[in-house]
């Protein structure tokens, strides 16, 4: 199920497809009130345990407060199913730079270091 431009989605309209993946989708998206921009990841399939392991996705996700994660700011119903509304980050994919050639060694350490900050501030907390 496609999210179309301007399907309202709670408090929140839907602005287009920011990308997909083997289990959900993730919209660029805009309060309606407040006008500020978000993400909503919602899941392409149907199934209650993948819902249930959506909605632990983003209560640890909720808890980290890290430069190096994103976000989680709200949980939201789409159609019956959970969605979460997430901190929106502009900028390329990971595909996309790697799309660009290869990456240069100090690079490579830079996006390194950037997640393994992020994934020790979840082994910090007990979430990993």
């Amino acid at each position: 199920m496609r999210l179309a431009p301007g399907t309202k989605v709670d408090r929140y309209v839907v602005e287009g497809l920011l990308g997909s993946g083997g289990m959900a989708e993730v919209y660029a998206v805009r309060h309606a009130t407040l006008g500020s921009h978000a993400a909503l990841k919602v899941l392409t399939v149907r199934s209650d345990v993948l819902q249930q392991r959506l909605v632990r996705e983003g209560r640890a996700q909720a808890m980290l407060h890290h430069p190096n994660v994103v976000r989680v700011l709200d949980l939201v119903d789409v159609d019956g199913a959970p969605g979460l509304v997430m901190e929106r980050v502009d900028g390329p994919t990971l595909q996309q730079v790697l799309e660009g050639g290869p990456l240069l060694p100090d690079r490579v350490e830079r996006l390194a270091r950037g997640l393994l900050l992020g994934l020790g501030e979840a082994h910090r907390l007990g979430i990993v």
